[in-house]
């Protein structure tokens, strides 16, 4: 993909949805839990020009919306920021990192994420994959011919399928409780 990507993620943000529209696809708790961050998740989307289901499909695929997971790498909340990333990036927006606090997490990890997208000239696979594996390794792979390990293709493939879902629910008439 090329820059004609980046524009296919860019926010087409509608108001948010009702707990119900994520709840018929993702069960009563996840669905509350979802619609609980869409303001947060929208207002990132809007920020750093990003497809609110790529936000989605990204928090889904790292803590399923669980704000005080811990990765066993040590990465946190719900997008999994490594503690030096969250430092590093809360600087550079003017933020305490807050690596549990989704207002802080959902800001910093689509900070990151735009920044992968333009580190990556737009390319979506590549910006994931760096997203999860870290730049340099996807550059180092690519320098070589190598193209993404095994493990990152599959966690692009999982975002991926996850934003389809999630743009799928966004694109449905809206249900009113």
């Amino acid at each position: 993909m090329t820059t004609s990507a980046c524009a296919s993620t860019q926010s087409t943000a509608k108001p948010t949805r009702p707990p119900a529209s994520y709840s018929n696809e993702f069960g009563q708790a996840q669905g509350e839990k979802i619609a609980a961050v869409q303001p947060l998740v929208e207002q990132a989307a809007r920020k750093y020009h990003l497809d609110p289901s790529l936000i989605n499909a990204m928090i889904w695929v790292e803590s399923r919306f669980n704000s005080r997971a811990k990765g066993p790498s040590g990465s946190r909340g719900l997008m999994q920021l490594m503690p030096a990333t969250a430092r590093e990036i809360g600087k550079q927006i003017g933020q305490r990192p807050r690596p549990y606090d989704p207002e802080f997490n959902i800001q910093a990890g689509s900070y990151y994420l735009a920044r992968m997208m333009r580190a990556f000239d737009g390319n979506l696979t590549h910006a994931i994959a760096a997203y999860n594996a870290g730049p340099g390794s996807i550059r180092k792979r690519l320098r070589k011919g190598q193209g993404l390990s095994t493990r990152s293709q599959s966690y692009v493939e999982k975002v991926r399928d996850a934003q389809r879902k999630f743009s799928q629910v966004a694109s449905r008439p809206s249900q009113n409780m």
